[in-house]
């Protein structure tokens, strides 16, 4: 009976994903081509003090934007510490990696970006935080948006991170 329960509970509440990594593993998850990252879900086990992540994407909002010049970043951050990372020159994030030390029981990331090629990035601003300790975090950038930065920081009683995104508009470059 209880196992019915809890099949019950889980079909009214969980979240099916197809994950990218397993727990404590490191990942890698970039874009096809031509199109930049748009959509972050990720849930947090107590158990394994870790995140399993999966990620989707689309095109650029205007039909002309062709990605180029892409490129990773290093690790932008240390175990236990904030992140804070913007793509260079109006770049838009197009991919993450992530690495997991079971010690500081915390991730390192870094970040995929590409140029588009005639645009420039403007109207920017940091979402709120979008997700809690502990909890399933589930972003989608707004339509005719992209992504161009990253941030977080980790709480070493709850070892999980929260994390906010830069959001910006993709403008024609005016020269």
């Amino acid at each position: 009976m209880e196992s019915l329960r809890k099949l019950v509970l889980c079909l009214l509440v969980c979240h099916v994903t197809a994950w990218i990594n397993q727990f404590d593993q490191a990942f890698t998850f970039t874009c096809p081509a031509e199109t930049s990252l748009v959509h972050v879900v990720s849930s947090h086990d107590n158990h394994f003090e870790d995140r399993v992540w999966d990620f989707s994407c689309r095109a650029p909002p205007h039909n002309d934007a062709k990605m180029t010049n892409c490129e990773w970043s290093g690790y932008v951050n240390e175990f236990d510490q904030p992140l804070t990372f913007q793509c260079a020159r109006d770049g838009i994030i197009a991919g993450i990696s992530s690495v997991h030390d079971n010690h500081d029981e915390d991730r390192r990331f870094k970040f995929y970006c590409c140029d588009v090629p005639g645009y420039i990035t403007g109207s920017c601003y940091f979402t709120p935080y979008v997700n809690n300790f502990d909890e399933h975090m589930d972003y989608v950038v707004p339509v005719g948006k992209v992504m161009r930065g990253v941030d977080s920081y980790h709480d070493n009683g709850k070892e999980d991170r929260r994390f906010k995104f830069e959001i910006c508009d993709l403008d024609e470059h005016v020269a």
